[in-house]
């Protein structure tokens, strides 16, 4: 087995992109995340050709190559040891040309990525403590809990406590890393959150301490488990330190910047800050444990209705948030339970399009998707085939994901970590016997139940003989009628489009493009052009009519992706170049490019086509 070579791979990747074209680079859990000047000038089928690269697509802002977790760190890794893209980004990030909500969740999201592996690593520990420690496994080994040797349960608390008990700690480094400050000092400030010296906040919240007052009038108390007050805290410092540095003499600045960012930081969070965050955090939390525990399960139906659609449009990393601060106040996660049902609809969905579709590359780029969807990745699977086959693929999807998490809410299911998706996600429940086995079957009912769905509503059933209609009396019969672009010509059928695929516009075929430049079908008349350019009418030298329509639903786009050559009147020849279609920004749109050509004046039925690599020849029935 050759090893994989994650700096060619980088290497690779900038080549393409262009390295005078990256402002920024980051990355969350599944995608390399790049900030570019010239979107335009990336070809994304050659991204997609580079080793490990399972799709891209751009959204808020920047444009995101899917690597898969654990890949794209090691990518990422090489490539900040190969060049200085973070630097620039620090400095051009208002440059971004997304929405300031959008900016804004991005950033949070990068604060949390980073210590998603270790709230992972501990969701797994407190799995297996509660599969060991539990009294009828102990009880099958002869075994009870006060059997277990103290120095045993003391390295597992290690283990499952640790990660929790320092949050603060580490969520204050990543918010001065991503803010341009020094790691060490926000997680020294992190640290004193959580001091000792403080009175434990688990603590006093379950009532066996007092916080102590401060002025007679302000609780001084540690801040375990409270997310918001350690985000803010090094929000603020990271913005401070950066501030001093630039006016702080240089023999002062290796001392005094730290000691006036660490004093001011620390008496924010503890006197003005941390009471009143704490507070309205601890509020927020119940009402969205309120809120998932809706009766009937609304809540879950709701939410896995919507995280879908939050993934759409790269909102869901606000999610992580709320799913750290639930597993550091309650212990559990119930939110990734009901958002986790989105990646076994996805892969359902996705799986029954690329076993039914006649067309070799989307049954190819189907499965390969679905198998990563299995693994976490979502994006290929959502973005290169659901969202592409049409509104009925995404309702299914949407509505079985919804499904699937009224159940598990109304069932009590929830997670004790996040990280984890699909065949790796029923980790996540082991720690009860119950949970695991509920989880499962639900899971497996809500991708059952999405691909049923898909193949009785979503897939056209077909014959397995393509028929068609012959061209109107006094028509050539055998007219050979060419590709008006390069790619995969498929039985208008198969397209997704009821009004086209049931031939009530007339008989025709379809091509899946794989280039930009259109071609003449046929020798003839330019009859119509649409004010939006994605439909074209040609009378044929024999007189035949043919409609000549760019993509699905395009005509919302209003043209843009479209650069026409021709003129209504204007004579064209077969093969001749008429103009060019964006497929990258139908693709950016949710559109499906499908080209399509229509016969728009046939009506007597023949027995068939015959496909040819450049043309569709109509074949006469009997």
């Amino acid at each position: 087995m050759t090893k994989t070579n994650y700096s060619e791979i980088a290497e690779k990747i900038v080549a393409v992109v262009g390295e005078d074209n990256i402002v920024s680079a980051t990355h969350c859990a599944t995608r390399l995340r790049l900030q570019v000047k010239d979107r335009k000038a990336i070809d994304d089928t050659q991204v997609e050709q580079v080793e490990e690269v399972k799709g891209v697509f751009y959204n808020a802002g920047q444009y995101q190559i899917i690597l898969g977790t654990g890949i794209v760190n090691k990518v990422y890794a090489a490539l900040q040891s190969l060049y200085s893209f973070n630097e620039v980004s620090k400095d051009q990030m208002a440059k971004d040309d997304s929405s300031p909500l959008q900016r804004a969740v991005r950033n949070i999201a990068d604060i949390f990525v980073p210590i998603i592996p270790i709230l992972g690593a501990t969701g797994l520990f407190l799995g297996l403590k509660g599969v060991l420690f539990n009294e009828t496994v102990l009880h099958t080994m002869g075994l009870t809990p006060n059997s277990i040797p103290a120095w045993l349960s003391a390295s597992v608390t290690v283990l499952t406590d640790t990660a929790f008990g320092f949050l603060t700690a580490f969520i204050c480094w990543s918010a001065f890393k991503k803010m341009g400050g020094l790691p060490i000092i926000g997680f020294l400030i992190g640290l004193m959150l959580v001091s000792p010296a403080l009175p434990n906040a688990y603590a006093v919240a379950g009532g066996t301490a007092e916080p102590i007052m401060a002025f007679g009038v302000i609780p001084l108390v540690g801040y375990q488990g409270s997310i918001l007050t350690a985000l803010i805290t090094g929000m603020i410092g990271a913005t401070l330190e950066k501030k001093l540095r630039k006016v702080m003499p240089n023999a002062m600045d290796l001392i005094f910047t730290p000691f006036v960012v660490i004093l001011v930081s620390v008496f924010v969070a503890l006197f003005v800050l941390g009471p009143i965050v704490h507070a309205f955090e601890s509020q927020a939390v119940k009402v969205i444990e309120m809120f998932l525990h809706l009766p009937f399960g609304i809540g879950g139906l709701i939410i896995g209705f919507l995280y879908p659609i939050a993934v759409m449009t790269g909102m869901h990393h606000m999610f992580i948030m709320i799913e750290t601060s639930l597993i550091a106040t309650t212990g559990f996660n119930p939110l990734i339970t009901v958002c986790a049902m989105y990646g076994f609809a996805n892969a359902a969905v996705c799986l029954a399009i690329a076993l039914r579709t006649k067309s070799a590359s989307i049954k190819t780029a189907g499965i390969s998707a679905t198998v990563t969807q299995m693994l976490g990745v979502s994006e290929p699977a959502l973005f290169g085939v659901v969202m592409r086959t049409g509104m009925k693929a995404i309702l299914v999807m949407l509505g079985s994901s919804a499904v699937g998490g009224m159940v598990l809410s109304l069932l009590g299911i929830q997670a004790n970590s996040y990280g984890l998706a699909v065949l790796l996600s029923p980790l996540m429940y082991i720690y009860q016997p119950y949970q695991v086995i509920t989880y499962v079957l639900v899971g497996v009912a809500t991708f059952v139940l999405a691909f049923i769905l898909t193949n009785l509503f979503v897939i056209k059933k077909n014959d397995t003989k393509v028929e068609t209609v012959l061209p109107t009396e006094g028509h050539t019969k055998n007219v050979k009628v060419y590709s008006p672009i390069e790619g995969e010509i498929i039985p208008i059928s198969e397209v997704n489009d009821p009004v086209f695929a049931s031939k009530m516009m007339g008989e025709g075929f379809a091509v899946l493009p794989s280039t930009e430049t259109i071609k003449a079908p046929v020798s003839g008349m330019v009859k119509m052009i649409a004010p939006t350019k994605h439909a074209i009418g040609i009378v044929a030298d024999n007189g035949m009519e043919l409609l000549l329509h760019l993509g699905i639903d395009t005509v919302e786009l209003n043209g843009a992706p479209f650069d026409l050559k021709i003129k209504v009147g204007e004579k064209v020849q077969q093969g001749q170049a008429i103009g060019t279609v964006n497929l990258k920004m139908i693709a950016e749109n949710g559109k499906d490019a499908t080209v399509m050509v229509i016969i728009t004046d046939s009506k007597e039925a023949i027995a068939g086509l015959e496909y040819n690599q450049d043309y569709v020849l109509p074949i006469l029935g009997s």
